[in-house]
């Protein structure tokens, strides 16, 4: 029974000890004085063999990883990819165009250009000493378009900026009310150097920039008709593309600040048997050619579409050669 005994103690001792947790001893790295977790760039295993390269992916790595794309952003990005591909293919057709056009010329004998070159453009520095006016661009309505219609605003302003440098008698150019990091700023940051254009470019209002009697606000509302330029005068045009959606927002404006507002002599001019509405470039392109000396029905049908479908007044282009060879007069009046 002793031996028994003993023998059971044994086993006791034997399995208590078996059941005994020996710490392993601390290695501590060099930030564990920070209490924080360190891991080897080259983890080696028991095994030996190095594994270099294959690092842990921890929470921060996950958390910054780039999220996925929903199916309409990848429709999106697609789309976006495929225009700029045809933007390029187009560019690449217009120039093979050209470039065959000027050949066609050359065995013809005919000029090979319109115009000056680009590079004429830049040697050239522009001259306002035949200008009779100023023609100012009305910027003041970033809050009144969606971002689409801003850019078809700015798409605009760069055509009435070629227009002006390509012109033989250019006039000053005013781009004001331009909202300080505002949507019309934005997308005119888009076209590079366009701070070195030739124009005006102004976060303030035409009201503080020019005087008062010597404004036009251009609007189709008005019923007075610019029947011709007054030397002297300042011509704004709404820089607005809403399509009608703000009708007369621009005539209103040029009765709250007591100026003189016109419209172009459309119906003087022309038959039009639809809704015509011009774009900032075209008003632009008819001040323009007038200030040029050219008669307003020749211009009027040369600037506006030919799908307009319209046709010139009977009996008056006489009357306006006429009324061309006068002296200018005041061209409208409150």
């Amino acid at each position: 029974m002793e031996d028994t005994a003993h023998d059971d103690t044994k086993v006791e001792e034997t399995t208590s000890q078996s059941n005994t947790i020996i710490p392993t001893p601390e290695v501590k790295g060099p930030n564990d004085e920070l209490g924080s977790i360190t891991t080897s760039s080259s983890p080696v295993l028991d095994d030996g063999k190095d594994r270099t390269g294959l690092q842990p992916v921890s929470e921060a790595n996950q958390t910054n990883a780039a999220p996925e794309l929903s199916k309409r952003q990848r429709k999106k990005l697609l789309k976006l990819e495929k225009w700029e591909q045809r933007k390029k293919e187009k560019r690449q057709k217009e120039k093979e165009k050209m470039k065959a056009k000027r050949i066609e010329a050359l065995q013809q004998g005919l000029p090979v250009r319109k115009g000056p070159s680009r590079k004429e453009l830049k040697r050239r520095k522009v001259s306002y000493n035949d200008a009779k006016i100023d023609i100012v661009v009305d910027l003041s309505f970033d809050r009144m378009m969606i971002d689409k219609d801003v850019a078809k605003c700015v798409k605009q302003l760069l055509r009435i900026y070629t227009l002006n440098r390509r012109s033989e008698r250019p006039v000053p150019l005013h781009f004001v009310g331009i909202e300080q990091g505002g949507a019309v700023e934005r997308h005119l940051a888009r076209n590079d150097g366009y701070r070195h254009w030739d124009v005006r470019f102004s976060n303030e209002h035409f009201m503080q920039l020019f005087q008062p009697s010597s404004l036009v606000y251009l609007t189709s509302e008005s019923d007075q008709v610019l029947d011709r330029l007054e030397d002297g005068c300042v011509y704004v045009i709404g820089g607005l593309v809403d399509h009608n959606q703000h009708k007369g927002h621009c005539y209103q404006l040029a009765q709250l600040h007591g100026i003189r507002h016109a419209r172009l002599p459309l119906a003087e001019h022309l038959v039009i048997k639809t809704r015509t509405i011009l774009t900032i470039n075209q008003v632009f392109e008819v001040l323009l050619k007038v200030h040029m000396g050219r008669e307003w029905q020749q211009t009027l049908l040369e600037v506006l579409p030919a799908r307009k479908g319209v046709t010139p007044k009977p009996g008056v282009l006489a009357a306006d050669d006429e009324a061309s060879t006068e002296p200018a007069e005041a061209a409208t009046k409150t």
